[in-house]
């Protein structure tokens, strides 16, 4: 007699630890980023035919990518949200810069590095955001360039101590926020939520994390863009777009005269554009 073995297939994350091929995972990362069940439902059966044991979240991502662009280019843009904001560092843009227009969208008003002394030291900051009632806060921002990086205990630590030594300098926040564009640890985000540090992270807070917050007013990074090589973002950034929505809100001749690009070309990137954001 004959006993149906199961096969356990398991996966290795980015940080080396492995863990059971779960599909649903790639639904869930597919349905973030608005893509149409049926074409889910597609790539993940053809993901599922052609995974192995020890494959690598890495090449799954990849593959996804690659069937997801054949089907919906604009998903493949949303999809790729993580990496593209990965890229914004190498392509010349502050990773604070961009959680200061996310701020700015969302109603504060912001200053980008600002030297501010304390009560023992000097602090450049990288973020003041002003909410509607006056309120003041600290932001701190990490950017990790690495895949499997994290927000640890020590960089909540050390976010609290800065607070503590501005506040004893007479500076009067009202409170910090610590963001990053990957997740937090559990010993982080226990910290925080103990020292009433508010965490800004990838799928962090689960209601208001940073990927929600994006997509959620269409705040995608200018690097989410499929039609734009290494050197167009390189122009984007000189001229001072950072994010998809900026193309829109411009006219023409004004992204022409700023970029040096040529009319079809704009055209291209402003439909992608509108395609992402509609």
């Amino acid at each position: 007699m004959f006993i149906n073995e199961v096969i356990i297939m398991y996966v290795i994350k980015a940080n080396g630890e492995k863990e059971e091929f779960n599909p649903e995972k790639i639904r869930s990362s597919l349905t973030r980023a608005n893509v149409d069940r049926t074409i889910s439902d597609e790539i993940i059966k053809q993901v599922e035919k052609e995974a192995f044991d020890g494959i690598t979240t890495a090449a799954i991502f990849r593959r996804v990518m690659e069937l997801l662009k054949n089907r919906s280019p604009a998903r493949a843009s949303c999809y790729d949200l993580k990496d593209a904001i990965k890229r914004l560092g190498p392509a010349g843009f502050p990773f604070e810069t961009f959680i200061a227009e996310i701020l700015k969208e969302n109603g504060f008003k912001t200053m980008l590095r600002t030297r501010l002394r304390g009560k023992c030291a000097e602090h450049e900051i990288d973020v003041i955001a002003t909410d509607n009632n006056g309120k003041r806060f600290l932001i701190e921002c990490k950017f990790h360039n690495y895949p499997g990086t994290y927000i640890d205990l020590k960089e909540a630590l050390y976010t609290y101590a800065r607070l503590l030594d501005l506040n004893n300098g007479n500076n009067s926040f009202d409170g910090v926020w610590l963001s990053c564009n990957t997740k937090a640890s559990i010993e982080a985000q226990k910290y925080a939520e103990c020292m009433n540090i508010k965490l800004l992270c990838w799928r962090h807070p689960k209601d208001r994390s940073l990927e929600k917050m994006i997509a959620e007013k269409n705040l995608y990074p200018i690097t989410i863009l499929q039609s734009a090589g290494p050197d167009i973002i390189k122009r984007f950034s000189k001229a001072g777009y950072i994010l998809v929505k900026d193309l829109l809100q411009e006219d023409f001749r004004n992204i022409g005269r700023k970029t040096g690009l040529k009319d079809r070309k704009i055209r291209e990137l402003v439909d992608e554009a509108r395609e992402i954001c509609c």
